[in-house]
């Protein structure tokens, strides 16, 4: 697999750009992979030039209609993606999120922001379409694009058949770098397609948990999850077992472990949600913790599909939920907890942290945590939350089936950027006491070095505090 690293405009030269980011063979099969039903219709790029693509619409029974000749929608679909191309070779050195293999924050968003095609004769042929950029427009979205700046370019696709022409298509595309989609201090809110990606992912995630596992060791209650996913969740959350065949038995290992310490919490009070996503542990462990309260914090966009969703399932009785909107990046847990949610240190509570360290950096995590920590101030109160190995992030293991995984992690725009190889030493720094981990295979009793690279640590507070 080949990892894409982004670059100043024109620090990389055509040539290796072309053999490393935007030849045909590479880019079909890059394309096939994200766009299944281009695969499935034979749909592959002829030829690329910066500033220049050709395509092949074949025709065969996958992309014909009743007469016989190329189903409009498919050329329409032609036109994005050799549109879309011939787009993606003027940010030379740059991947593209989505499609190659790279940290999404490296990479370039292209969105088609709309399109106008018109179809000028019936296609009984193959369907060769060509996008060719003039200059003065190729320069324009370089200087804009390299600048930082957002890029809306109109191209215009061309389609011949037997020498014909077919269609031609007016295609309207958005580009930015991808880290300047992200929130900042001076630009606080999203964009829509950041906040695209935080809901498809919190639904992935619950498509997941709503799977069964290979392993049977572990089993859980699913339905509130599998209405939590949706059609998106479920579809994502397959490929998603496609790419990583251990995720499933990952997520149910920690949701079980998680479970667990939850009710060995003695006279537990509080539950505290630190980046909840579609988690729906309270309506699935209502009936075990009638008089427990939730809070739960997340991102506003989340919280607000989050409502969306439980909204629309039956829950089995009437929950105690406080829901707390909150950017762990810029904002502070304790505020928000004391001030907002109404959150009492002097009982017992539950941290629950998950999945959530392994995308914070190590100063974030710290801050984090070091707030959990001084808001633990019942001896019985517990944090608890999944870390991966040091190693991991730093791809320093060499077992095969570690890579594998990691590489299937980054494809899907999922890179791990925290670890800890000591969590015990870790958590003594922060002042938490009486630290525990296992690892997932431990839990799952398998030998696969992916789950035993996985730890579920459980923390309390300083062992000087007593009981209040």
């Amino acid at each position: 697999m080949r990892i894409v690293q982004p670059v100043s405009q024109f620090a990389v030269s055509w040539e290796d750009d072309y053999a490393n980011r935007t030849n045909p063979h590479l880019m079909t099969s890059l394309l096939h992979e994200s766009v299944p039903v281009l695969k499935y219709s034979d749909w592959k790029i002829l030829h690329v030039e910066e500033g220049l693509c050709q395509s092949l619409l074949p025709l065969n029974t996958e992309t014909t209609n009743q007469h016989g000749t190329h189903q409009a929608a498919l050329i329409a679909l032609s036109a994005d993606y050799t549109g879309g191309m011939a787009l993606a070779t003027l940010l030379r050195g740059v991947p593209l999120a989505g499609i190659h293999h790279c940290r999404s924050e490296e990479s370039a968003s292209l969105w088609l922001a709309s399109m106008a095609v018109k179809f000028r004769a019936p296609s009984s042929g193959h369907l060769t379409g060509t996008c060719r950029i003039t200059k003065e427009v190729a320069n324009d979205v370089q200087r804009r694009y390299f600048r930082g700046d957002r890029v809306l370019a109109t191209l215009p696709v061309e389609f011949r058949s037997n020498g014909d022409l077919v269609a031609n298509a007016e295609m309207k595309y958005f580009a930015q770098p991808t880290a300047r989609l992200l929130p900042t201090a001076a630009r606080p809110s999203r964009s829509a397609l950041v906040s695209h990606k935080l809901k498809a992912s919190a639904r992935m995630i619950a498509g997941v948990r709503a799977q069964a596992p290979r392993n049977q060791r572990i089993r859980l209650e699913t339905r509130h999850d599998d209405a939590a996913a949706g059609p998106h969740g479920r579809l994502l959350a397959d490929r998603l077992r496609a790419v990583l065949p251990q995720l499933t038995d990952m997520v149910h290992a920690r949701t079980k472990h998680c479970d667990d310490t939850i009710r060995a919490v003695p006279g537990l009070a509080q539950v505290v949600l630190l980046g909840v996503g579609l988690d729906l542990r309270p309506l699935r462990m209502a009936d075990d913790l009638p008089n427990v309260r939730f809070i739960e914090l997340d991102l506003p966009e989340m919280i607000e599909e989050r409502q969306r969703v439980i909204s629309d399932i039956q829950s089995p009785r009437q929950l105690r939920r406080t829901l707390v909107p909150i950017d762990f990046t810029t904002d502070d847990v304790t505020d928000r907890l004391i001030n907002q949610a109404g959150y009492d240190p002097s009982l017992p509570t539950a941290f629950i942290y998950e999945g959530c360290s392994m995308y914070f950096t190590e100063e974030e995590n710290n801050r984090i945590l070091s707030s959990v920590q001084k808001l633990m101030r019942h001896a019985d109160s517990r944090i608890w939350l999944d870390v991966v190995d040091t190693s991991i992030v730093e791809r320093r293991r060499q077992n095969p089936g570690v890579a594998a995984f990691l590489d299937g992690m980054q494809e899907l725009g999922e890179s791990f950027i925290f670890g800890m190889d000591d969590p015990t030493r870790y958590f003594e720094s922060l002042r938490f006491g009486n630290t525990v981990a296992v690892t997932a295979g431990q839990c799952l009793q398998d030998p696969d070095d992916v789950f035993h690279a996985y730890r579920f640590v459980v923390a309390g507070p300083p062992p000087v505090r007593t009981r209040t």
